[in-house]
């Protein structure tokens, strides 16, 4: 199976598949006996979690006829669900959910030689019946009909039109079987929710098929299976208890939503309540019992995570109870009762910093709330704790980066700054000069984080090059380079704030100019691994063999890079893996930058005719500045200086054969005569007669 990208929220990964396709090779079943654990993580218990969330969303008229415990085979990559009676006929008709090393797929199956299909035929051969059925059937449209015939079906009456053929006498048509396939790298693609949904979808679409292979009375069945009634009488008993509740009526409230579910199973706000119930009359273990029902029926209700969690929280398993106050900020980011209920049950367990980060968060959005009494209780428990590291705000963060003198707007900022946060890897590309590598210095120490620079080489083929190699004629030792140094010294720092229980001091790697050579080659190892570090926290990086580091999530990583024609273009895979952010020059930045010096609209009106083919910025503003300000204390005139940087640093940047060029040193050449800038007015002149004559120039 080829790499994909796998969703974050997939159940399954690669190695469910690669699991199944061994399996599938060893007919005596000693593979899965070997690795009956491996098993058990990569595809029973995905495939459990997402049989009961189908469950919990069927229909309530469906969940009614099916025996909610599947029948389980071919290693438990197999989930049969058969008539509810007692007298399941096993080799007949069933809905099925199967993994195999090719495809997720799920459907109805009937055998060939079984009462189910007999019956089937014999009730589609009533009109009335048929008819039902072709109201009722709502097909997918991934959705496959089997058939053994070579006779394309009718797409338009695609239903009647393979039932016809099952129902011939002579039909070729053996095994009945409707299903929808996903192949394995779009499953990958998927999230559990997204597999719920469609086989939910699938199921309740045809579900009137199963019901005329099982039933003797297929037309009363399918109207009790649909009945609008039963769906109101539903929700009369639930209103009843809901207003039983308001009145703090437990015990009645809790009849009656009781009479509800078994009516309705899959009515969310039922569970809600009768949980809601059952916590106010202190019987805690059946709430919680009601609380994961209703999560299994809408897997992302934050509030119903926050209220479960603060259960665990009562008492006093902070561990489960931090679990679902993430998956419900997960859920719901803004969640400022999750961040708080999680910072105390931080607190709980000693973990200082955690517990500062949540508080936090949740005064800043109670504050927005305005929830006064929460916001000061919130406040008063933040002062009592002393954290280890903390971050400033992005405030403080872009009033400090202002204060050292570098233009740069606050949306570029606030963009960095998130982007490290959700990524971890960010690539900063603009025209050279406009302050790129000065942004991820002093974004570091602003941020108080441990920082290294390293200058990309255009020979760097190889992770080796980054990273360093054991050498073979010493054996045992590794030639470090000050990238591997880094690397351990961010990983150490990682884990010993994991073991004092605070937030590790971030590390910021900077690849200077990182695709002067081929990014996909020499830092291969690190664009793999932070898939893994995204999903898991932490991932593992290889030096050398029996010598491996962690990849922690306290080490972040960042790209500096001019697009010119000596540099290379990044794979998708790297794109893929970071967070791309364009700094662009601002005239009035650069402006402002060169303060008041009495050159400041001669080199502005230059920067306005060139900077579309020439770009430059601060650096060489910079550059030019202290030239002619070192050009004056020897008694040079600055018009003189500046002649003298216009040909040295400006004009070598006109280059090209783009019609633009030309007319840029039409523009040069005008601005340099109406100043009296001889030496650069001669060199552009030259310049711009070669562009005239053969289309193309240069500076040499």
């Amino acid at each position: 199976m080829t790499e994909v990208v796998v969703n974050p929220e997939c159940p399954f990964s690669q190695t469910s598949f690669k699991l199944i396709e061994e399996l599938e090779k060893d007919s005596e079943q000693h593979f899965y006996l070997a690795y009956k654990e491996d098993f058990q993580k990569y595809i029973e218990n995905p495939l459990q979690i997402i049989y009961s969330h189908v469950i919990a969303q069927l229909n309530g008229g469906i969940t009614k006829r099916l025996n909610i415990v599947p029948n389980i085979t071919n290693q438990g990559s197999q989930y049969n669900l058969y008539q509810r009676n007692s007298e399941i006929e096993v080799d007949g008709a069933f809905l099925f959910i199967h993994f195999t090393s090719e495809e997720f797929r799920f459907g109805l199956f009937i055998y060939e030689k079984s009462n189910d299909k007999v019956r089937l035929i014999k009730n589609t051969q009533n009109n009335q019946a048929k008819e039902i059925l072709f109201q009722n059937t709502h097909l997918p449209d991934e959705c496959i009909l089997h058939n053994s015939s070579q006779k394309d079906l009718d797409r338009i009456n695609l239903l009647r039109d393979w039932l016809r053929l099952v129902a011939r006498q002579n039909s070729v048509t053996k095994n009945i079987q409707v299903s929808v396939h996903i192949k394995a790298n779009q499953v990958l693609l998927c999230s559990c929710e997204d597999l719920v949904n469609q086989i939910k979808r699938t199921f309740e679409g045809i579900f009137p098929l199963f019901l005329m292979a099982v039933s003797d009375e297929p037309i009363k069945e399918i109207r009790d299976c649909l009945d609008p009634e039963h769906k109101s009488l539903a929700q009369n008993y639930y209103e009843r208890g809901l207003r039983k509740y308001k009145e703090k009526n437990y015990q009645i409230a809790i009849i009656n939503f009781d009479t509800c579910i078994k009516i309705s199973p899959n009515l969310a706000n039922a569970y809600k309540y009768r949980g809601e119930a059952k916590a106010e009359l202190g019987n805690i273990d059946s709430a919680l019992l009601d609380y994961s029902q209703l999560l299994l029926i809408q897997p992302k209700n934050s509030e119903i995570y926050q209220r479960r969690g603060y259960i665990y929280y009562k008492l006093q398993d902070y561990e489960k109870a931090i679990i679902d106050y993430n998956q419900s900020i997960r859920t719901n980011p803004n969640f400022a009762l999750a961040y708080y209920q999680r910072g105390l049950a931080y607190l709980k367990l000693e973990n200082q910093q955690k517990a500062f980060e949540d508080l936090r968060t949740a005064v800043e959005l109670f504050d927005k709330e305005k929830d006064v009494d929460n916001y000061e209780e919130a406040q008063r428990i933040l002062k009592t704790i002393q954290p280890g590291y903390s971050e400033p705000s992005l405030s403080e963060i872009i009033q400090n980066i202002s204060c050292k003198g570098l233009r740069i707007s606050e949306s570029i900022l606030r963009r960095y700054h998130l982007a490290l946060k959700i990524r971890k890897f960010v690539i900063l590309s603009g025209a050279s000069g406009t302050g790129k590598t000065w942004l991820t210095k002093a974004y570091a120490e602003i941020v108080g984080a441990e920082y290294l620079s390293i200058a990309v080489a255009p020979n760097w083929t190889t992770n080796e090059d980054l990273l360093g190699y054991l050498n073979p004629l010493e054996k045992g030792v590794y030639h470090y380079t000050a990238f591997s140094h880094f690397l351990e010294e961010a990983a150490e720092e990682y884990k010993q704030a994991e073991t004092e229980k605070r937030t590790s001091r971030p590390y910021h790697l900077v690849l200077d100019e990182m695709n002067l050579a081929r990014v996909e080659y020499y830092f291969a190892k690190f664009l793999s691994a932070m898939e893994v570090r995204m999903r898991e926290g932490v991932a593992e990086i290889e030096l050398a063999s029996e010598k491996q580091v962690i990849l922690p999530p306290n080490l972040y990583f960042i790209g500096t890079v001019n697009v010119d024609e000596t540099t290379h273009g990044f794979a998708d895979k790297v794109y893929d893996r970071a967070q791309m952010i364009e700094l662009e020059v601002c005239r009035e930045d650069l402006s402002e930058h060169l303060d008041k010096v009495d050159y400041r609209e001669i080199l502005m009106q230059i920067w306005d005719k060139l900077h579309v083919v020439a770009p430059f910025a601060f650096r060489v503003m910079d550059e030019i500045k202290t030239y002619v300000k070192e050009a004056e204390a020897l008694d040079v005139e600055w018009q003189e200086a500046l002649d003298e940087q216009l040909l040295q640093k400006i004009l070598p940047k006109l280059k090209g054969a783009d019609e633009r060029v030309g007319e840029a040193l039409k523009a040069f050449v005008n601005i340099a005569e109406e100043n009296k800038f001889l030496l650069s007015y001669a060199k552009a002149s030259k310049m711009l007669k070669t562009f005239e004559q053969h289309g193309f120039t240069s500076y040499f």
